[in-house]
């Protein structure tokens, strides 16, 4: 389908709007959360960065898109978190060519704005994670199977080459991959895509083999070992949509609207019934999922949620034959997502308060050093010492050897305390239960050093010192 001028001159707006909104404030957050793990790892040589991908939950296409990037770029923040804002901006052309093709410009226009003042998106656009790269190929895989449906010229091609960098960038992007699927079965209009679809897994499948295995190794894992979250509460699904729709006032509302047109069309209109599959199924589906592997994370559905502002703007469309009042109601949604859009604001996470408040207690002094668990140490060295991530494990762990740092992987052992106790013992606990349930390594500690103190020196992050 050719744009008219006008819709190219929307889509360049929408992308220009995209391109400074996810520019800016790209230092506001301190690397948290599992961006240190990203960013030294995309510093080591190529045969330690492949013997990684054994033992994590990562594919590899986002590591090596960093390697690339930190090449020749300062190692600061802000250039670091480029590719993700990048990859998010660059996400509003396809959602815009998928939804102008099935509600028009102004519910494409609406699609659009909707994700761009989506907090949620805005946050994963400025983490050095693949999220925004598996969005931007999860929405791009959405259109080009309309594409092949419509029997356009290389969709199958494209289709093949997205899906398989979709499932070489998160383990995910399989889910995504499969509501693809979905959507040829349940969307009437997407049914001549459904053998096209069948052609382009199966070669994705074939590209996928040499890292199936690990794949395979790796869910497994998940099955029988279980995952580090908890079975979901029964109110996540809403607590979900509400990070997708930026407040509770506007989530009710966009949940009545959703119903309203889904009543008023008897839903069988194509881009509602697009909308529910592709937002719906994983919001519900990976949620009574999680009850036997817990997998219920927002990063996790992240590719989703572009599905929910298509299926609102889809809704807002057809609420009415009034066009006035279609278009005053579109608006009206738009209006309310900016108005409760923050993109100045911080996430609140300060590894450096971390740091600060360690040194308070002269590290230097103490008799040993631990954190727990022992994948917080990438971030308390990002926070103290970001050009330390350049180097390799080696590196890292002399480097924290010179204040008598040790990461613990379990439960500290009696035989790892110090020999000659003297002083002090110091404890950076991130979440510990996480490999100690039991508290056995605090318990240890306390049995030799009885006098303790303690500061929540980040969210639940705190710094324990135990003395004689």
């Amino acid at each position: 389908m050719q744009l008219s001028r006008t819709d190219k001159y929307t889509l360049g707006a929408l992308l220009a709007l995209n391109v400074v909104l996810k520019f800016c404030w790209l230092g506001v957050n301190e690397l948290s959360g599992d961006e240190p793990f990203t960013v030294f790892w995309a510093q080591q040589k190529t045969s330690d960065l492949l013997g990684m991908f054994r033992d994590e939950n990562n594919p590899p296409l986002y590591f090596f898109l960093m390697k690339f990037w930190s090449v020749g770029t300062p190692f600061e923040v802000p250039w670091l978190r480029v590719p993700s804002a990048l990859f998010s901006a660059l996400a509003v052309w396809p959602l815009f060519l998928l939804a102008r093709r099935h509600v028009g410009t102004w519910g494409a226009v609406s699609a659009c704005l909707l994700f761009s003042f989506c907090n949620e998106h805005y946050t994963y656009a400025h983490e050095v994670r693949a999220y925004s790269l598996l969005t931007l190929l999860t929405i791009t895989g959405m259109w080009q199977v309309d594409r092949m449906a419509r029997r356009e010229p290389r969709a199958l091609l494209w289709l093949v080459l997205l899906n398989t960098a979709l499932a070489y960038t998160h383990f995910m992007g399989w889910a995504a991959i499969g509501i693809q699927l979905l959507c040829t079965l349940f969307v009437r209009e997407w049914r001549p895509a459904h053998k096209g679809w069948f052609k382009a897994a199966l070669v994705t499948l074939t590209l996928f083999l040499p890292y199936g295995w690990l794949f395979a190794q790796r869910v497994g894992a998940s099955v029988s070992q279980g995952t580090w979250l908890s079975a979901p509460a029964w109110d996540e699904p809403y607590s979900m949509l509400w990070r997708w729709s930026n407040a509770p006032v506007i989530t009710v509302a966009f949940l009545c609207v959703i119903a309203f047109a889904l009543w008023r069309t008897r839903a069988r209109n194509t881009a509602i019934r697009l909308g529910l599959v592709w937002a719906g199924v994983p919001l519900l589906g990976l949620f009574f999922l999680s009850f036997a592997v817990p997998l219920y994370l927002d990063r996790y559905l992240v590719w989703a949620a572009p599905g929910f502002a298509f299926l609102v703007a889809a809704s807002l469309c057809v609420i009415a034959e009034n066009k006035a009042v279609v278009r005053g109601s579109l608006a009206a949604a738009c209006l309310g997502m900016l108005v409760t859009f923050a993109p100045w604001k911080d996430n609140g996470v300060k590894p450096s308060a971390v740091v600060q408040e360690f040194d308070k207690w002269k590290p230097f002094e103490a008799d040993a050093c631990y954190i727990a668990p022992y994948w917080y140490g990438l971030t308390y060295v990002a926070a103290w010492e970001p050009e330390a991530l350049k180097g390799d494990g080696a590196y890292i762990n002399n480097w924290l050897g010179r204040v008598n740092m040790y990461e613990l992987e379990g439960p500290l052992r009696k035989e790892d305390l110090p020999v000659e106790p003297h002083s002090v013992v110091l404890l950076i606990d991130a979440g510990s239960e996480l490999i100690d349930p039991r508290g056995v390594t605090k318990q240890l500690i306390r049995e030799h050093y009885p006098v303790v103190d303690s500061v929540e020196a980040d969210k639940k992050v705190w710094v324990y010192r135990f003395r004689k």
